[in-house]
């Protein structure tokens, strides 16, 4: 039996949706994963209506948990601002469905998956990529690098640098019971960025689900165990969490922030995708939409490759014209983008505090623009 044509690294959203790409272009995909699905994967779950059509999801007919939102609060400094939109701006879902439902697709259409298979070693060797896992070892022309922050497609090859600027989270989901459910329904998704500007916290409730999590850059005056306590009070005394309800105990995970030290896209034999390039959005590390469609670019750049011969770094250039080189001051470009003049009045606000304390985790709210209102 012939052996893969590409080696997929990770199975979550962004490798999934890659796999399932090149299985229906008639390739022969490999996806490797340390866990085994379903798996736990803690996340705020932010899902745009751009992001589910380029998965092919209709909302209407997800069989699983999905909660559309038309409004969205976002908080600053005391400030706190809402915005409506006249349809779903975005959806939540629970992140270990999703991954599941979008990885079993995959293999249906072709693709073979190995769950349990951990990378412990990947090596050029002259046109081919060996990739040693849990479950064996393989070769194929190319490697797709999904693995998340701590990728070792990315390690490999991707020139991670030690300055990149990396954000560190911790998240809480809780099921909620029948007879709890008042404290969540009809809540609105909220957004919080700390005033030291360092830092950011989420409230978010998906029908029976409640999100919670709070994120910082890691470093001197991270303090991720404070923050967490201070959002938890918060919530509390506000009423949106009550006192009595009991939630789930909180998990950690990191990602990189492409701004400082951007890793190196593509090259010879291998993409990386989503949190492995360091596609995630600052504020509300929202990272499923750009791994999705980084998932779509990379699968179309190593079929022309391997049908073609084309240059891999093509990926890397369309992903430099989306998402930008990850440079700092970018986000003053994209203040007209946002749904409305209130909105773009609260940024500015936090532009001009910004002059004067250090600037960062800001940029994620763009991942709502899609519905105006």
């Amino acid at each position: 039996m012939a052996g893969p044509d590409v080696i997929v690294v990770g199975g979550g959203p962004g490798g999934s949706t890659a796999a399932w790409h090149l299985a229906r272009a008639g390739l022969r995909p490999l996806v490797l994963d340390a866990a085994v699905f379903p798996r736990v994967k803690i996340c705020a779950g932010w899902v745009t209506p751009e992001a589910l059509a380029d998965v092919e999801v209709d909302p209407e007919k997800y069989p699983l948990t999905i909660q559309p939102f038309t409004a969205c609060r976002f908080g600053f400094d005391g400030v706190r601002h809402e915005t409506r939109w006249r349809r779903p701006a975005s959806y939540g879902i629970v992140r270990s469905e999703f991954d599941h439902h979008l990885l079993e697709r995959a293999r249906v259409a072709g693709a073979e998956v190995r769950e349990g298979a951990r990378v412990t070693g990947i090596a050029r060797e002259g046109d081919r990529v060996r990739v040693t896992s849990a479950r064996g070892e393989f070769t194929a022309p190319v490697v797709i690098g999904a693995g998340g922050h701590h990728c070792p497609v990315a390690k490999a090859f991707g020139q991670v640098s030690a300055d990149e600027e990396v954000v560190i989270a911790q998240e809480s989901e809780t099921r909620l019971p029948a007879d709890r459910l008042d404290a969540v329904r009809d809540a609105a998704p909220e957004l919080y960025v700390e005033s030291d500007l360092q830092g950011y916290g989420w409230y978010f409730p998906k029908e029976d689900v409640l999100n919670i999590g709070i994120g910082v850059v890691s470093g001197t005056g991270a303090d991720l165990p404070r923050r967490r306590e201070a959002l938890l009070a918060s919530l509390r005394a506000s009423g949106r969490l009550p006192i009595d309800l009991p939630i789930e105990p909180f998990r950690g995970h990191a990602y990189v922030v492409r701004r400082r030290a951007p890793r190196q896209l593509a090259g010879p034999g291998f993409c990386l995708i989503g949190d492995a390039a360091g596609l995630a959005r600052d504020l509300s590390g929202e990272g499923i939409g750009p791994a999705i469609r980084s998932g779509i670019l990379a699968a179309t750049a190593v079929e022309a490759h391997l049908r073609r011969g084309a240059p891999l770094d093509a990926y890397a250039g369309e992903i430099v014209r989306r998402y930008g080189r990850g440079e700092t001051g970018w986000l003053g470009r994209q203040l007209g983008r946002l749904p409305n003049t209130a909105a773009r009045g609260l940024v500015r606000m936090i532009l001009a505090t910004a002059a004067t304390r250090r600037h960062v985790v800001l940029g994620g709210i763009f991942g709502m623009r899609e519905v105006p209102s």
